[in-house]
């Protein structure tokens, strides 16, 4: 697992510059930490191997990245003659 820092957290708040958070360690290293946006949902799917992650976090949270996702469940349940939870898809599907 990645650490931003070998020594413990000694105080975090929100950081409205980045939409991510600002800590203090106890050697008094100030950091900043943020999710990329653009990236996570590719991440979790990729690297992660979790497209049902990938799918409800693009969903919850409106990030790209997981387009092809939503087309494939749309068509499935379209196909199948789920048309109302197929408009449910298309209408949770980001941006």
């Amino acid at each position: 697992m990645n650490r931003i820092s070998a020594d413990t957290m000694f105080v975090t708040a929100p950081y409205q510059p980045t939409f991510g958070i600002i800590a203090v360690n106890r050697k008094g290293q100030v950091l900043s930490v943020s999710v990329d946006e653009e990236n996570v949902v590719s991440y979790i799917q990729n690297t992660l191997g979790n497209a049902e992650l990938a799918y409800k976090m693009s969903a919850r949270c409106n990030l790209p990245g997981a387009d092809q996702l939503f087309v494939a469940r749309f068509a499935q349940l379209f196909q199948s003659g789920n048309y109302g939870e197929a408009a449910k898809v298309a209408a949770t599907a980001p941006r």
